[in-house]
């Protein structure tokens, strides 16, 4: 297999690489790679950890046969989930294989079912974004013995070939510094804050439970006083107007994800409490970049790169394994920080120019 992955920073690929192909890319060349003792639960080999800077190079995704793959997600209602799936289904299909993705609606036997059926349908391969690691070990083990290669993406679950995921505790202190270092700014250390997590998933309420600590090491008086589990802006905008009202005097919300930090910023501009309130997220969506342009209180994202970019990624890893082989079976995605500093910079190296408007950045 060639590993082709892990761009950092602003080394991962633009969109203008892959528009003249219109394929996905392989990324070669790989330096600085570091190495990590981990047992690849399943493959039963040890294997390197490895992020590295890379330069893209233009090259064809080809599928050596018409692969057949299953993927499961937690949710498309999420946008930056419903971006990678709609990626990894074109470039699949212009790969020569078919991908079929399934949401499980945030019902972990729901996803059990689905792998199931997968298995059923004799999948080539299966990529899955776990909602419980614990509820689907057993069915991707049965998955591995039907002599189907399983991918875990974005969260790494027990049993897998091969995975691509992100990092997530890193993500989340990042968020609770810059939260942190917001009401050191502008409210001298102290100010009441909420926190939007995810309980049903254990790789996001690693990202909660990071940006309470990280905020807590660097604005000690700061206060959550308010927490609850949403990845759905409909959901969050009725979670953030409830604590407005219970906490007037609540200055920041930190979200580990778009879903909610979308939800939050509506509910604050509703309130009339947009002026010195500040949003921290990840994700790094088109709508959230678009408010953050905006003004609006969204002042900090985290992203894995551009949903595209990640969707190409996720397929492209399955294909190469499929046809290749595993060489590395741990594999991560970049972690990049977007604020009004640099977001215009990575708008253009995301290729959003034509869907974000930018008039009203200062």
């Amino acid at each position: 297999m060639n590993l082709h992955y892990l761009a950092a920073k602003s080394d991962f690929y633009t969109k203008e690489d892959a528009m003249k192909t219109r394929v996905a890319k392989k990324l070669m060349a790989v330096a600085g790679a570091f190495a990590m003792g981990i047992m690849a639960c399943g493959g039963n080999v040890y294997a390197e950890s490895t992020e590295a800077s890379t330069q893209a190079e233009a090259e064809e995704l080809t599928s050596d046969k018409p692969y057949d793959i299953g993927m499961t997600v937690a949710d498309l209602t999420n946008p930056i989930w419903a971006e990678v799936c709609n990626e990894v289904e074109k470039k699949g299909e212009e790969a020569g294989s078919k991908v079929t993705v399934e949401a499980a609606n945030n019902d972990p036997s729901t996803q059990v079912s689905q792998v199931e059926d997968f298995i059923q349908q004799k999948k080539d391969a299966i990529i899955i974004q776990a909602i419980d690691i614990n509820s689907v070990d057993d069915v991707l083990k049965k998955a591995q013995d039907a002599g189907i290669m399983v991918m875990c993406y974005g969260v790494h679950t027990k049993t897998y070939d091969i995975s691509l995921t992100n990092d997530n505790a890193g993500a989340g202190k990042i968020i609770g510094e810059r939260t942190g270092e917001f009401i050191n700014d502008n409210y001298d250390g102290k100010a009441q804050v909420g926190l939007l997590t995810f309980y049903e998933n254990q790789e996001c309420k690693i990202r909660g439970e990071e940006m309470k600590k990280a905020l807590a090491e660097v604005a000690p008086d700061a206060e959550v006083v308010a927490e609850d589990s949403c990845v759905v802006a409909d959901k969050a905008m009725t979670i953030v107007e409830n604590w407005l009202q219970q906490y007037p005097d609540m200055k920041a919300i930190m979200s580990i994800g778009d879903g909610g930090g979308i939800g939050a910023n509506q509910a604050v501009k509703a309130a009339g409490k947009a002026d010195g309130f500040g949003i921290f997220a990840i994700d790094g969506t088109i709508e959230a970049l678009q408010l953050m342009a905006n003004g609006d209180p969204i002042k900090e994202e985290i992203a894995f790169g551009a949903g595209w970019q990640l969707g190409d990624e996720v397929i492209t890893v399955c294909i190469n394994a499929l046809n290749d082989g595993i060489d590395n079976p741990e594999q991560l995605t970049p972690t990049e920080e977007i604020d009004l500093s640099n977001l215009k910079d990575r708008i253009a190296e995301w290729g959003y120019e034509d869907q974000i408007d930018l008039s009203k950045l200062q």
